[in-house]
């Protein structure tokens, strides 16, 4: 597969899955909200931090699009979600424990499925090129 097709299946895969990933962040928020009340009320606020992850998980999504070998992929992403439960586990365990899941299975879902269709793709094109051992004229 030649380098734009499969930068354009790996943005567009990972595309998606942030927006995804906005739309499920907005859903725990309201469900967390709506068991617990709001976020500083049991006395602990992650203020800035959410916006942080975010960027971070941003930053993971778009380089993990633009590299083409998949364990640098798998290695970056693993070095993202250890960066947030270092980060977050000590004083916010809960909170720790939803970003690194969703971020880390959201961006593995995207590296999956831009693999999987990549080697569709590649081997839908190799059947098409498949030519005949003998000419045609030679067929009786």
């Amino acid at each position: 597969m030649s380098n734009h097709p499969r930068l354009a299946i790996c943005l567009f895969f990972h595309a998606v899955g942030c927006v995804a990933y906005v739309f499920l962040n907005n859903a725990v928020v309201h469900a967390y909200k709506h068991l617990n009340g709001g976020f500083t009320t049991r006395g602990v606020a992650i203020g800035m931090a959410s916006y942080a992850l975010f960027y971070i998980f941003l930053g993971v999504n778009l380089i993990a699009a633009l590299i083409p070998n998949l364990v640098a992929k798998l290695m970056i992403l693993s070095l993202m979600v250890g960066f947030i439960l270092l980060w977050m586990l000590p004083d916010n365990p809960l909170r720790a424990l939803f970003y690194g899941v969703a971020q880390g299975c959201v961006t593995l879902l995207a590296i999956l499925a831009s693999q999987v269709t990549e080697l569709r793709w590649a081997s839908r094109n190799k059947v098409g090129r498949i030519q005949p051992s003998q000419p045609e004229s030679a067929i009786q």
